[in-house]
């Protein structure tokens, strides 16, 4: 037969439970809905906006900076959910600023006093607590992607372009 991590505590009697069973046995186990729904706004895992609490944003970052400096500059204040270093698409260096995510938000304020003003790698970093990012909506925009830096101002008539470029020949 099978045999339970942890003995008998589960209350399974020492056989094997599946774990969509466990919860309604007396142990500990249960779905992930079911502890999701246990938890209130105040306890538990943190979820993404609970998380965004515990964000902090890094300016002042050299190029060479990776997320394995950032994450052992970080590591020594508090466990750390998340290391989010902004990188050149192109050359793939880093572009000055990084986020750092701490699972408690002690931790992270722990971390913003003691790293404020701090030299590295020949820079002097900022911290501040990172702000939510604004929801991107323009009703008028929607599924329109302006990718030539001129937005709307371009003109999307194929036949007013071609009457501009050709009143530059002549």
């Amino acid at each position: 037969g099978w045999n339970t991590v942890g003995g008998d505590k589960g209350g399974g009697g020492g056989k094997y439970v599946p774990p969509s069973q466990r919860g309604k046995m007396g142990g500990a186990g249960g779905s992930l809905a079911a502890m999701a729904s246990k938890m209130d706004s105040s306890g538990g895992p943190s979820t993404d906006k609970r998380s965004e609490q515990n964000t902090i944003r890094v300016t002042n970052i050299s190029e060479d900076t990776t997320e394995a400096d950032l994450q052992e500059l970080f590591q020594p204040f508090g466990r750390i959910s998340r290391v989010y270093l902004a990188k050149d698409k192109e050359t793939m260096q880093s572009r000055g600023f990084a986020f750092v995510s701490f699972i408690h938000r002690e931790d992270a304020a722990k971390a913003m006093d003691k790293l404020q003003g701090y030299g590295y790698d020949h820079l002097i970093l900022k911290l501040e607590w990172a702000r939510p990012s604004a929801p991107k909506t323009d009703p008028g925009n929607e599924g329109t992607v302006y990718r030539s830096g001129y937005g709307k101002a371009l003109a999307q008539d194929t036949k007013q372009k071609v009457s501009f470029a050709s009143n530059l020949t002549r």
